[in-house]
């Protein structure tokens, strides 16, 4: 279902929403590998206590890593940290699909394609530890299988399948559903 256009006082929640996105403290539960080129993330702890889902099947979070040898200081503030530090110390985003939340456990799972040392946040999540520290934003999202659709056709590739996967799982029993997914 595309998102529709805001207006009136909703455009102007969306646009500020934007300009400051909500930041997230989680850590590391565990890691697991899925597959040759796909490694599992499972993130935790009270600083999901305000992370929430709408309901969309592609929904997205923007992980923040810092920069080699760059610390911010606490409590951790990015609208302050793009104002006072120089551009070169912002950390880098990197967008992922949301695989999983579970709101009881607060568990957000995160899987991530792992091609060897290339990259920044692959060989992260391959050599990431459990109790380790990760800041995101978000859940952005838009899209969830339309229940009245006579049919659905997912295509991706490997980065694809966390999406593919959760709008599989929001079928109704016995929507008709076409894959193809592309794999190394």
């Amino acid at each position: 279902m595309p998102k529709q256009p805001l207006t009136g006082e909703h455009a102007v929640a969306d646009e500020s929403s934007r300009r400051t996105p909500r930041t997230h403290e989680a850590r590391v539960v565990r890691t697991e590998r899925i597959a040759p080129h796909m490694v599992r993330v499972v993130l935790g702890g009270e600083g999901l206590g305000s992370f929430a889902t709408s309901g969309f099947t592609d929904h997205y979070i923007k992980i923040l890593f810092a920069p080699e040898g760059v610390a911010y200081p606490e409590p951790f503030d990015l609208e302050r940290i793009r104002q006072e530090l120089p551009r070169d110390q912002w950390p880098a985003q990197r967008t992922y699909t949301v695989r999983a939340w579970d709101p009881a456990q607060r568990e957000l799972t995160v899987d991530f394609v792992v091609h060897g040392d290339e990259g920044l946040a692959g060989p992260w999540a391959a050599r990431a530890r459990a109790g380790e520290t990760v800041r995101f934003l978000g859940p952005g999202g838009g899209y969830a299988p339309d229940p009245e659709a006579d049919w659905h056709l997912l295509v991706g590739d490997e980065s694809a399948l966390p999406a593919i996967a959760a709008a599989l799982e929001a079928l109704e029993e016995g929507a008709v559903a076409r894959v193809l997914v592309e794999v190394g």
